[in-house]
């Protein structure tokens, strides 16, 4: 993952800046499969076929905004608890798409009303994914989803106000207006 720092981007921009950066940035070995756009960093999903992209990626991609980080993306073994912090944490940051491979490695350990309840979540933070690529029809459509996993689920849960993430969905859902919030 490539963070840039933005400026001046809105996630109707998206589309713009995934085509120069594929222009700005022709490799074969380096693969630009999406962005989004946050309201402090574009994030650029990019795969590398050697550790020497790094170095061209840094050099090209400055030319859209300077970087402020690279992070390279591994599944990593955390407890329940550590995850659920984490992922607490890149949500607030906006960083949804690492929020969600944070709590699909929890998730998949889960049965019954917390299966529920963290796939819930997990719509959340992929609803928001395509919120910062101007998809809103989809991101509506995910929310939906999203508060069918959440319904049997109240109170809080590892220090996220389940209750207060509920309604921020739902009032967004209703009224087909999207924008960030924390949890």
């Amino acid at each position: 993952m490539v963070y840039l720092k933005n400026e001046k981007y809105l996630p109707k921009d998206a589309t713009s800046i995934l085509s120069l950066s594929r222009n700005i940035l022709h490799d074969d070995k380096i693969i630009i499969r999406d962005v989004r756009v946050a309201r402090y960093f574009l994030e650029l999903d990019i795969s590398i076929a050697t550790p020497s992209g790094i170095g061209k990626i840094k050099s090209t991609l400055s030319q859209i905004a300077p970087i402020i980080d690279i992070d390279r993306i591994i599944e990593k073994e955390l407890d329940k608890k550590e995850s659920i912090k984490l992922a607490r944490e890149l949500f607030n940051n906006e960083k949804y798409w690492k929020t969600h491979e944070v709590l699909e490695g929890i998730w998949k350990h889960t049965q019954g009303d917390e299966r529920d309840l963290l796939n819930g979540i997990i719509l959340v933070a992929a609803a928001l994914v395509h919120y910062q690529k101007e998809e809103l029809a989809i991101c509506i459509s995910i929310m939906k989803r999203a508060l069918v996993k959440l319904n049997n689920s109240y109170g809080k849960y590892h220090d996220v106000d389940i209750d207060s993430l509920k309604r921020e969905v739902t009032n967004m859902v209703k009224s087909s207006k999207v924008s960030n919030f924390r949890i």
